[in-house]
C-alpha cells in the first residue's frame, strides 16, 4: 500500500513512537523509510545584541551536532535490513516534512503528536496540525498514551 514512508523524528516520547510505528509499517508494507531531521539556525535573538562570529560559529556548530545525535538515535532505532535514509534540514519542522513529502514522492508522513489540544497548539502551533492539515498525501499522527508518557518523564 505504502511505498515511501516519511517520518518526522525528535527526541520527544511522541516522535520515538512515531518512528517505532513508522518501521512497522515499512517493514509490513516494505517500504523505504525516510527520517527527517528539522532544525533551525535561525539567530533571531542576535538582532538585539552585537554577537562575536565565533559565538555564531560556535551556535551553529552545536545546533548541528545536536541535530546529527538525533539522527544516529534514529538511525540506531531502524532495522538494518529496512530501505532507510536520513535527512537534516535547516528549516521550519512543518514546512520541511510537507517540502520533503512531495520532493522525496513520499506516500505517507508519520507524525507524533504532543498531544496539546486545540487551544494550546493556537498558542504554540502544532507541527502534526499544521502538516495533517495542509498534506497532500495521508498523514498518520502517533499518540503515547499518557500514562506510558508520564512514567517516561519521571526522573528515577
Amino acid at each position: 500500500m505504502f511505498k515511501s514512508i516519511l517520518v518526522g523524528v525528535d527526541r520527544s516520547d511522541h516522535a520515538r513512537a512515531a518512528l517505532t510505528e513508522a518501521v512497522d509499517i515499512a517493514r509490513a508494507e516494505g517500504s523505504s523509510l525516510t527520517a527527517l531531521v528539522a532544525y533551525s539556525t535561525n539567530l533571531f535573538w542576535a538582532a538585539s545584541a552585537p554577537i562575536y562570529a565565533s559565538t555564531v560559529d560556535d551556535y551553529l556548530a552545536a545546533v548541528h551536532r545536536e541535530a546529527q545525535a538525533i539522527a544516529d538515535e534514529a538511525a540506531a532505532a531502524i532495522p538494518k535490513e529496512l530501505n532507510a535514509r536520513f535527512l537534516m534540514v535547516d528549516g521550519d519542522p512543518a514546512q520541511s516534512l510537507l517540502d520533503q513529502a512531495v520532493a522525496g514522492g513520499h506516500d505517507l508522513i508519520v507524525l507524533g503528536s504532543r498531544g496539546r489540544g486545540d487551544a494550546t497548539s493556537l498558542l504554540l502551533g502544532s507541527v502534526s496540525h499544521a502538516v495533517l492539515h495542509r498534506s497532500h498525501v495521508p498523514v498518520l499522527i502517533v499518540h503515547v498514551p499518557a500514562v506510558e508518557h508520564q512514567e517516561s518523564a519521571t526522573p528515577r
